[in-house]
């Protein structure tokens, strides 16, 4: 988020005596109050049918009572709405487009490319397409929501106050509106493709050749579990070849489920880590829904009522991000007059919107959105690129996306009901946002996975670089791939289904979803931990989320210790590296040399074919609201492929001798930088993880709102998440696990749950940190189920009523 603006006098303090202030930030808000929620007595508010009753647990967990299906998504928006109301306008101005209003120009550019995609404006096309029962829920948690923020809130929460603000009434538009955010975010490919256009332009058609990372053909799919992807098809040469002919050239998340034949009580286990920023609060709100209907537990996501990780008394489920290729950004040709873009031989009209963003402190902002034939242009809201090159100033680039049409939705806002695999299986049919890797398991015995998400049918390429949105042939068939060709499996021979945003079937099965799948190393992981036994229990299952084995070290080993000791600096690294475990843990001096290597010897890598782009290809950032591109985290792969290949006209020295330079530069900076003991290397003593909140953009309020930093092991490969950015390897952890659980199917009392945080945004509430240390260490805590377990959980109870 950007900088604050609000209380002038406030924010104005100059840097030098921030030290002075040092404990400002908490006189400041103890003189505020703790402006904590009732949770507590009775209450009279709006929107309800009848009686609920909210009772909260020591870690601040809702056992909600509803007498029908509205009342308990009213009751889940308004717990959303009384602890995370922060949180909630963000997103809220994010999907609209208004941060600029609460925060001052910073935001601006976040506003701008709001306003061209339309979040907020493909949320109200697909209104009406929304089944009557469907848009009553969602008017339903929008009245809680509104509710929880003012009836459930005595005072104002701290930001609203030091902003001079006052939460935004929230709309069934808004969640919608954030479903497609999160898609847009989440997609798999279209910053890809950006990358992949800026690398062509800059440096040419063999750095992108050389350095595209391509699923690596020895990584296992989905399904069938532990089977290999096999050869990657030819596709990005086919589309260099229709780029040329336009063109001249210049240049995450795991889950897995074990059947009852594998683990020590005879039911199904359920494994879900999902893999988001290191954000506070957290993205996931923890809940406890009872009605006439049926009874659900687990993790809803703010913004909405679904409970999209967890289980309802017969089934279990769990999300990670599929990665379907269900975004592509179109070149585009702008006519004369600024209103208009060629398609073949002539210029055709597009839809032309003039939006107004007000801006606090400053002059109201009008944008222009051009909304052409195959989606709006959104180049003009991405930054500009460096050095010139890119599309002249009459072109632009528009984005096309499944998530942006007018479609029906459900999918996971109805996964609650389900009651069996075929139930399970028929819910991904209407899912047109970011897909999903679904994994099930239920108290028959029946474990399965189902992709969730639409992907669409290209008639021309496969959506790796942008295309030519003037050329008749290319863009989209009007029909999806159906959903019933979506991939799936249930009960497989294995007795376990494993998912890691790794690619779900081996190349050439089942229709065209992607090529852009992350490597799969934590799917090799997981696979590889999952068949080594046929005992596994709730906490053995806990102990593998924590598993920090980097599997990538086995690709890389062979080549790595064959270098040359050339130099004594090279010698000291061979040595710490043949005694390492390969285990990214925190106390391993031997650790950080392995990601300081994987980060040096990725940017020679770049640096040799792509010179102008190299930064591009290591993931630097290609927008306001996505920090950085996907092609970093595929870095790994694509170097294991090179060292084992080593192919000719990289580098000046041999393959051999460039390894073995490098690894020296790695020793050579660490004692420069922490000194000759390689005690003082420990990874964990390097690289830390800080969780932000964000109004901690401003400095003198993070060491009140943040919490860390702590020592974190674990990189983009290893099953715990501990991701950086290859160019800056020791920078703190940035996505990692946002949610833990573990499901004992049958047993829902044993499952556990852990969030890096808590359930409130309110940092002077108990609950802002509370499940951290679980989740820091690994454990977590069981949501009550019984009547008699949340009776003897309750500690706060809440009555609302019809007002």
């Amino acid at each position: 988020m950007a900088a604050l603006r609000g209380c002038s006098y406030l924010f104005s303090i100059p840097s030098a005596r921030w030290r002075m202030l040092v404990n400002f930030p908490r006189l400041l808000l103890r003189l505020l109050g703790r402006r904590l929620p009732q949770t507590q007595g009775t209450l009279r508010v709006p929107g309800l049918q009848a009686n609920v009753r909210i009772r909260r647990d020591r870690w601040g967990i809702p056992h909600i009572e509803a007498n029908n299906f509205l009342d308990a998504c009213f009751a889940i928006g308004f717990c959303h709405g009384q602890d995370r109301p922060f949180q909630l306008e963000l997103f809220l101005r994010a999907v609209r487009g208004t941060l600029s209003e609460l925060v001052g120009g910073d935001a601006l550019p976040i506003d701008r490319l709001s306003r061209r995609i339309g979040f907020h404006r493909a949320a109200a096309a697909q209104w009406p397409l929304l089944d009557p029962e469907l848009q009553e829920m969602m008017q339903a948690y929008a009245r809680g929501v509104s509710a929880g923020a003012t009836y459930g809130l005595p005072q104002r929460p701290h930001e609203f106050v030091l902003l001079r603000s006052r939460p935004t009434p929230w709309t069934p538009f808004d969640s919608l509106g954030i479903v497609k955010l999160l898609s847009f975010t989440l997609a798999a490919n279209w910053d890809m493709e950006l990358a992949r256009l800026k690398v062509l332009l800059e440096d040419g058609v063999e750095a992108l050749v050389a350095l595209d990372p391509a699923y690596p053909p020895w990584h296992p799919v989905t399904a069938p579990p532990g089977e290999q992807a096999g050869p990657v098809l030819d596709r990005l040469s086919e589309e260099l070849k229709i780029f040329s002919t336009f063109f001249r050239t210049g240049g995450g998340s795991n889950n897995w489920v074990v059947s009852a034949s594998r683990t020590a009580t005879g039911r199904p286990i359920l494994a879900n880590d999902p893999h988001l920023d290191a954000r506070l609060p957290p993205h996931w709100y923890l809940v406890h829904v009872q009605m006439p209907q049926g009874a659900l537990a687990g993790a809803t996501f703010l913004g909405g009522p679904a409970v999209q990780a967890g289980h309802n008394g017969f089934a279990a489920w769990g999300v990670t991000a599929g990665l379907i290729d269900n975004t592509d950004l179109f070149r585009e040709q702008i006519g004369p007059d600024g209103r208009s873009v060629r398609q073949g031989d002539q210029f055709v009209p597009c839809e032309v919107r003039e939006e107004v963003i007000h801006v606090r402190g400053g002059a109201s902002v009008t944008e222009r959105v051009l909304i052409t034939p195959r989606g709006p242009i959104i180049s003009p809201a991405l930054r500009p690129d460096r050095r010139g090159a890119g599309p002249t100033l009459n072109e632009a680039l528009s984005l096309r996306a499944v998530w942006l049409d007018p479609r029906p939705i459900d999918g996971l806002l109805r996964i609650h009901r389900v009651r069996s695999f075929a139930d399970f299986r028929k819910a991904a049919e209407h899912w047109p946002a970011a897909s999903q890797n679904m994994v099930y398991a239920d108290q028959t015995g029946t474990i399965g996975w189902q992709m969730f998400g639409l992907a669409p049918k290209r008639r021309k390429g496969w959506g790796l670089i942008p295309a030519p949105g003037w050329d008749i042939d290319a863009g989209w068939e009007p029909d999806l791939v159906p959903a019933e060709q979506l991939p799936y499996a249930q009960d497989p021979p294995q007795g376990f289904l494993a998912t890691a945003n790794n690619q779900p079937v081996p190349d050439g099965v089942g229709p065209y979803l992607g090529s852009d799948w992350l490597d799969g190393y934590r799917a090799a992981s997981i696979v590889r931990e999952l068949s080594a036994r046929t005992d596994w229990d709730v906490p053995q299952t806990m102990a593998l989320q924590m598993n920090q084995h980097a599997v990538a070290w086995d690709d890389l080993r062979e080549a790595v210790l064959s270098a040359p000791a050339i130099e004594r600096d090279t010698q000291q690294a061979l040595d710490l590296l043949r005694e390492w475990n390969g285990h990214v843990s925190i106390d391993s001096p031997a650790a950080t040399v392995y990601e300081l290597f994987l980060a040096e010897m990725a940017g020679r890598v770049a640096r040799a074919k792509a010179p102008r782009t190299f930064a591009i290809v290591l993931g630097e950032a290609l927008g306001p609201i996505v920090p950085y591109n996907f092609l970093c985290y595929r870095r790994t792969g694509h170097l294991a492929r090179l060292l084992r290949e080593q192919p000719e006209g990289w580098f000046v020295r041999s393959w051999p001798d460039e390894i073995a330079d490098a690894l020296a530069a790695v020793v050579r900076r660490l004692r420069t930088e922490h000194g000759h003991d390689p005690s003082n290397w420990a990874f964990g003593r390097l690289r830390t993880l800080t969780l932000h909140h964000p109004i901690s953009r401003k400095r003198w309020l993070a060491p009140f709102f943040n919490l860390g930093p702590f020592p974190f092991g674990g990189d983009a490969d290893t099953i715990n998440q501990g991701a950086v950015l290859p160019l800056d390897p020791l920078a703190p952890a940035d996505n990692i696990a946002s949610l833990r659980m573990v499901i004992d199917v049958g047993a829902w009392s044993n499952s556990r749950f852990s969030l890096p945080g808590g359930q409130s945004g309110n940092p002077l509430s108990p609950h802002y940190d509370d499940l951290l240390p679980f989740w820091l260490r690994g454990d977590g805590v069981p949501i009550a189920w019984t009547e008699e377990e949340v009776r003897q959980a309750t500690v706060h109870t809440l009555e609302l009523s019809p007002l």
